[in-house]
């Protein structure tokens, strides 16, 4: 596995693991962590990418509506 982890001054976290093709995303707070996963790496690369290809990820609609 191959963690990558990120944090603030408060101590909260956002951690990304990779395993293979699978990825696991977990935040992570003084209360609480929630983790999602396994999702296919190339799913969250299509779903982050600036002009995505069709991929079974649906990507949630801005505060703009767009």
């Amino acid at each position: 596995m191959f963690p990558i982890e990120l944090s603030d001054h408060d101590g909260d976290a956002l951690t990304i693991t990779t395993r293979g093709t699978d990825v696991w995303i977990t935040c992570t707070t003084e209360r609480s962590e929630v983790t999602i996963g396994p999702i296919p790496r190339s799913a969250l690369r299509d779903a982050l990418a600036d002009n995505p290809v069709d991929s079974d990820v649906a990507r949630a609609p801005s505060e703009n509506g767009s």
